[in-house]
């Protein structure tokens, strides 16, 4: 009996997980893990060679530091609130790679323009997908993508990456506003924004 229900734990947790309305899954993702983050990547996803090169490795560690924080207020469930949304980093083709975001930065450091142009968005919870939205300049931004994120080693999905495309209209500057819902309660919204130079 008891073989039996290892062999029966060992199944279920080898199954890939869905998540929410949208049906997020890790079945098919590619499991990727930088400084103890686990990322659920497409397997084709253009993202990977910059995980494991460690250009996302500064945004990982917001997000991880983020989870540790608001774990201490909520405690752990299936599809936990939105607690924290961050503006991990600003890429751009005239700035020539990637502006890493600091906490409370309320603008870019550096100009911002070209293709690409693009905000990579975090989102501690479950949100993501698309109960995500995102203006730049006041015109709906492109969601190009959303990486689940797995923030504690357990191989459940902790939170996510969104990646933006901002590049049309062309806008040169404006403010960038983020805003993730809760999946399982749509009255649990958070909000950050930047302004982009």
């Amino acid at each position: 009996m008891r073989k039996f229900l290892s062999l029966a734990l060992a199944s279920a947790l080898s199954c890939g997980i869905a998540f929410g309305a949208d049906n997020y899954t890790t079945e098919g993702k590619e499991k990727i893990t930088r400084n103890s983050v686990n990322i659920f990547l497409e397997p084709n996803s253009p993202n990977k060679q910059k995980y494991l090169s460690g250009e996302f490795d500064k945004a990982l560690e917001k997000m991880k530091k983020g989870y540790q924080e608001n774990a201490k207020i909520q405690p752990k469930a299936s599809a936990p609130l939105v607690t924290q949304v961050l503006i991990l980093d600003v890429c751009s083709g005239k700035y020539g790679g990637c502006e890493y975001i600091n906490d409370n930065q309320t603008e870019t450091a550096y100009d911002h323009d070209g293709v690409p142009f693009q905000v990579n968005t975090g989102v501690v919870g479950y949100g993501g997908h698309s109960y995500d939205r995102a203006k730049f300049a006041g015109n709906e931004a492109i969601q190009l993508d959303s990486e689940g994120v797995d923030l504690d080693g357990d191989n459940i999905v902790d939170g996510f990456i969104d990646y933006w495309d901002i590049s049309k209209p062309k806008n040169t500057n404006g403010t960038f506003e983020f805003t993730a819902t809760s999946i399982n309660n749509a009255a649990v919204s958070k909000s950050t924004s930047i302004y982009i130079k």
